[in-house]
Parts: structure tokens; C-alpha cells; sequence
């Protein structure tokens, strides 16, 4: 992310997007419409799968510590603690983080877990996690290369990470939307995805998998 504006902008824009974004994972926050169903069903798959690649990536007994950077609703960190995992959840939206911490506190927890309000590339930990989750993120990174460089800092072990792919109508539906509601979106082909990888100095510990919607990191430290 980038100068005050544009955070402010993505703030406000998922702030007022909460509820709805929580119903395409499941509908206790709000009912989808019958054409948001189809939708989901023709062009948003990705989204689950992304959430069960993570999960089963992040299963193993070495993974103890995660942060979950946007973490939106809340789904992948509930999930997260029914592992056992010490879960830190970061968002810029308050109303996603409201969202998460009702979802944590209906749960009986054996993990740590903590909130935090802030935007990822301003705020300084004072730790080092295990993994990292950095799903449906990098759509509003103005600057992938300082992000991923942070993220290399902030990771000891592994980095899953989801990326926008600029080609479909997904893509195209998605620009309009976006700037209809003034926040900022950045999609990414594969070439320019590999460059700001080298640039970050971490190309060659990255598996990148070809999604639906763009790309699924690895990257592997």
C-alpha cells in the first residue's frame, strides 16, 4: 500500500464491505442475493481454495505461530485456531476485525490470539511468525516489492500469498467495480508477478501456481 488517500480509500471501502464479503465464505453475516450465489459458483471459487491450500499447508507441527495479513471476516483465522495455531489477525477495516473477534469469541480457544488495526507495510512487529497468510491483499499493494521485502523480514518459515490475475472478465468486472467505488485494485500478468519477485530477491524460493483468478504463492525461506 502506498500514500494516506489510497489507504484511507481501501479502508473505507471494506469497511462498508464487510458483511457482504463474509457471506461468500458463509452466510451468518448476510443472505447472498440468487445472482451472487451464481457468481461465486461461476467466477469465485478460487476464493475458497485458496483458504483450504493454506490451511493444509500450514498443518504441519512446524507451523505454530501465524499472521494473517487482511484477514477480513475472520474464516481463515477460525480454522486456523480449531489447528491450534497462535493466530495474529491483521486488518485496516475495523468492521472486519468485529466481525473476526465474534467469530473467535463464540469458540472455546487452546490458542493464543490477538487483533490488530493497522495497515501491514506501516506497522512494525516486535516477533517473527512461522507463516504468513497474505490472501486477497496484494489487489491493493501499490508496491509489491517493499511489501514482499517486509514480508521475508517478518516470516521465519513460509509465505502463502494470493495474487490477482489481470487477464478475464473476473478482472475486467472487478476494474469497474473498483472505480466506481474509488478504491484502488492492482492486477498483475504473470511476467510483471516475476519480476517484482526478483527484484525482492526471492524468485527462486517461490512456487507460484497458476489459478483461476491468477496466482498462488509459496514462498519457502
Amino acid at each position: 500500500m502506498s500514500d494516506n488517500k489510497n489507504i484511507r480509500d481501501i479502508g473505507t471501502f471494506f469497511n462498508g464491505y464487510a458483511a457482504e464479503f463474509s457471506s461468500i465464505y458463509l452466510e451468518d453475516e448476510r443472505p447472498r442475493s440468487l445472482f451472487n450465489k451464481v457468481m461465486d459458483r461461476l467466477f469465485r471459487k478460487d476464493i475458497e481454495t485458496r483458504l483450504v491450500d493454506s490451511l493444509n499447508h500450514m498443518r504441519k507441527d512446524s507451523i505454530k505461530t501465524v499472521l494473517d495479513i487482511g484477514c477480513g471476516p475472520g474464516h481463515l483465522v477460525v480454522k486456523l485456531l480449531e489447528l491450534n495455531k497462535d493466530v495474529t489477525a491483521l486488518d485496516i477495516a475495523p468492521n472486519m476485525l468485529e466481525i473476526t473477534q465474534m467469530r473467535v469469541d463464540s469458540m472455546k480457544l487452546e490458542s493464543n490470539f490477538k487483533t490488530i488495526l493497522a495497515d501491514y507495510s506501516e506497522h512494525e512487529f516486535d516477533e517473527k511468525f512461522d507463516a504468513i497468510s497474505v490472501m486477497g491483499f496484494f489487489d491493493y499493494v501499490e508496491d509489491p516489492v517493499s511489501v514482499l521485502k517486509k514480508l521475508l523480514n517478518d516470516a521465519s518459515k513460509e509465505i502463502y500469498i494470493s495474487i490477482p490475475g489481470d487477464k478475464g472478465f473476473l478482472a475486467w468486472q472487478r476494474k469497474v467495480r473498483y472505480k466506481r467505488r474509488n478504491c484502488p485494485l492492482y492486477l498483475y500478468s504473470k511476467e510483471s508477478l516475476e519480476q517484482y519477485l526478483k527484484d525482492a530477491g526471492c524468485l527462486e524460493m517461490t512456487e507460484i501456481v497458476d489459478t483461476e483468478r491468477g496466482y498462488y504463492l509459496i514462498i519457502r525461506k
